[in-house]
């Protein structure tokens, strides 16, 4: 812990720079290396020594940062997870809208289908060929198309009831 003052370090290396300048400029003594080692070694001990106080202040500073960094985790956690909710719901009703074009699809094929049949007896109709139908009234003709249009109305309900009975349509 001590040695991250890096302020106090950095003033115990300049004056230990400065003594060791002054030295070789005033020229009074030389140094050899065990001196140099035993002279860093009583300088750190009075640093870490004399830091005592500034090593609580330090660890409360650190305290705070961690806590503060903590917090800042929790939220991010809590963010990620809004998220996956929020992506979750998206999905969820991006189901609804797919199931639901799905059964339009279905309803659309069926009443196409029952269209189809319709034009059949259009088509039946419009042909040159001679009929009874065409030698008697004309009510005759109007309950013919009354009647195929009927059918295909009751063709398409039996479908749509189908279709529910089998769960492929949530009418």
């Amino acid at each position: 812990m001590a040695e991250m003052y890096l302020t106090e370090k950095l003033f115990a290396y300049a004056a230990d720079q400065t003594s060791s300048i002054e030295e070789v400029y005033d020229g009074e003594q030389e140094v050899d290396d065990a001196s140099v080692d035993d002279s860093k070694s009583r300088d750190d001990s009075d640093i870490y020594t004399s830091s005592k106080p500034n090593i609580e202040e330090l660890e409360m500073l650190l305290e705070a940062y961690f806590a503060q960094i903590d917090g800042t985790l929790q939220k991010l956690s809590h963010m990620r997870d809004y998220v996956d909710d929020t992506e979750d719901f998206i999905n969820i009703m991006l189901d609804d809208k797919q199931n639901q074009l799905l059964q339009m699809g279905v309803m659309l094929g069926a009443s196409n289908m029952i269209i189809n049949a319709g034009i059949v007896v259009v088509g039946l109709f419009g042909m040159n060929i001679h009929t009874a139908i065409f030698d008697g009234k004309p009510i005759q003709f109007l309950e013919t198309v009354i009647g195929a249009c009927g059918g295909c109305v009751a063709l398409f309900l039996v479908v749509l009831g189908w279709g529910k009975k089998k769960n492929i349509l949530a009418i």
